[in-house]
């Protein structure tokens, strides 16, 4: 016990004493001066130290007696720490402080995985489809009508088309004068599913099947201007983009509008299905009621046509016009709230009359 280092022992019952220390392996030997000035040396085996408590001045030990009750030395010397330390180095003690900084490094690096995750999450369901919005608002009219006019190509390419109720429904738009800032173009093609969809940048794709459930020119009014509001409005572009932004997300970030044509033609086959929120929907019934009504035509027909598609509801099988334009109470009651600030007049054009006709015939 060469080395003699120095600290403040406290007995169990609370009383000070300056000691001198002496560390080995195995033991701590504290040696004080009691009242009456004898000297007396106190043992401490190092594997019963239940706590070191290291502070920046030096460190605080706990050690339990027989009695019962436990002793304190504090140390201010950071050498004796230091030599202490070095003693106790295999020592549970040591050990579990080091397992204590290991355990919160490793939370923080948890914590820091799952907020990584939770924000990639986070781009993945919400970030990444309102960039493709943004793109999409940003996309230019004339590359919007080349894309259009290419996934049209390929959507078109699996149906049979109805040439005569081509003919006769686009000179039906027409004769409806609707103003929409594109160049709307409609296909009917032949198939047993209601359904109608627009492509962006104008063209129109019309079902039979709807056709024949209608049984006025202003619900095919309706119908045509809900699906061209849905066209000037930019809808179905910005749906696409959302539904595709994942794919597309390379290109945005490029902004390589080739790139994004490439992969919005490759998957134009989902135009059919793609159901549009309640708050477009609706916005496409208000302007397209601004739309029937500017052409004098009876705006009426827009609810007429939601209650085809409401009655529609009550199939066996749900159809896709009411999966991809869901009929909602709230929407029918925003078309009867816009109806009071509509005039709802009968419709006056007797040759748009003639050529919805023409369309059965």
């Amino acid at each position: 016990m060469d080395n003699t280092y120095s600290g403040v022992y406290y007995t169990s019952s609370g009383q000070r004493y300056e000691a001198t220390l002496f560390f080995s392996a195995v033991t701590i030997t504290i040696r004080y001066h009691d009242e009456i000035s004898q000297e007396k040396d106190v043992y401490w085996l190092t594997d019963n130290l239940v706590s070191m408590n290291e502070q920046p001045t030096g460190a605080e030990l706990l050690y339990p007696i027989k009695e019962g009750g436990t002793e304190r030395l504090v140390i201010r010397d950071a050498l004796a720490v230091q030599v202490l330390k070095k003693n106790l180095r295999h020592h549970r003690l040591l050990n579990r402080a080091a397992v204590q900084v290991l355990g919160s490094v490793w939370t923080k690096l948890l914590i820091f995985f799952v907020i990584i995750i939770g924000l990639s999450l986070a781009a993945y369901l919400w970030w990444i489809p309102m960039l493709g919005e943004r793109m999409a608002n940003n996309f230019s009219k004339d590359s919007e009508i080349s894309m259009g006019e290419q996934m049209y190509q390929s959507v078109t390419a699996t149906y049979k088309t109805d040439t005569q109720k081509t003919t006769a429904v686009n000179k039906f738009f027409q004769q409806l004068h609707y103003n929409v800032g594109y160049p709307v173009q409609i296909t009917v093609v032949e198939s047993s599913e209601m359904n109608a969809f627009a492509i962006p940048g104008g063209h129109i794709v019309v079902y039979d099947a709807i056709l024949d459930r209608m049984k006025t020119p202003e619900e095919l009014a309706a119908l045509l201007a809900h699906e061209a509001s849905h066209v000037a409005l930019r809808h179905s572009l910005k749906n696409m983009f959302r539904s595709l932004s994942r794919k597309m997300f390379l290109a945005l970030v490029t902004g390589n509008q080739s790139s994004i044509v490439s992969v919005a033609v490759d998957n134009a086959d989902e135009l059919k299905g793609l159901s549009y929120s309640r708050s477009l929907e609706t916005e496409a019934d208000d302007n397209g009621l601004q739309l029937m009504a500017k052409s004098h035509i009876n705006t009426e027909g827009m609810l007429w046509l939601m209650q085809l598609l409401q009655k529609e509801s009550g199939a066996a099988e749900p159809t896709a016009i009411l999966s991809t334009h869901p009929v909602f109470k709230e929407r029918m009651a925003n078309i009867q709230k816009q109806l009071q600030q509509l005039p709802a007049t009968p419709t006056q054009d007797e040759e748009l009359k003639k050529l919805f006709h023409a369309i059965y015939e």
